[in-house]
């Protein structure tokens, strides 16, 4: 089950890389953005979720107590009477999917069919999941839903030449 803890916002990796040593399959999804900045684009890492870790774990007490204390975690997201609840399994999914494997999200490529919205790379069979798409800023939008709240991750692409 996934479950989401809220950390200090910069100690996404860190918090992620002590929950890997002890043990505990954690993510924080990350994209390779393309900016512009002094007048050329580049390319740099940032978090899609800023301020989350992603845990998929069996959550016990003992499990619970492992994870609380470790440095930069606030809290887990979602507690009912105390007691962390896991993403819905569509929501899990998503994160899944955006977690790719551990591995930073490159680029995709876009191009048009028609009507029709093509993409290549990591959006590749994907097209239905973009909710918008801006080719003047390189940006495809994604909408994840959790811990009661809509969050959008705004993904980079490349125009194809047609």
């Amino acid at each position: 089950m996934i479950y989401v803890l809220q950390v200090q916002t910069g100690k996404e990796l860190a918090v992620r890389g002590q929950l890997l040593r002890e043990g505990i399959a954690a993510d924080v999804p990350r994209e390779r953005i393309i900016i512009r900045k002094g007048g050329l684009w580049s390319k740099m890492i940032k978090n899609l979720f800023p301020g989350y870790v992603f845990v998929d774990i069996d959550l016990t007490p003992e499990m619970f107590h492992r994870i609380n204390p470790v440095s930069g975690v606030i809290r887990f997201l979602g507690s009912t009477a105390g007691n962390p609840t896991p993403l819905p399994e569509h929501e899990a999914e998503m994160i899944l999917w955006l977690s790719n494997g551990g591995e930073v999200i490159e680029p995709s490529t876009v191009s048009f069919d028609g009507d029709h919205i093509v993409c290549g790379g990591f959006l590749a069979g994907h097209e239905d999941r973009i909710q918008f798409l801006n080719l003047r800023q390189k940006k495809a939008r994604v909408e994840v839903r959790f811990g009661g709240k809509v969050h959008r991750a705004n993904l980079s692409v490349e125009k194809i030449s047609e």
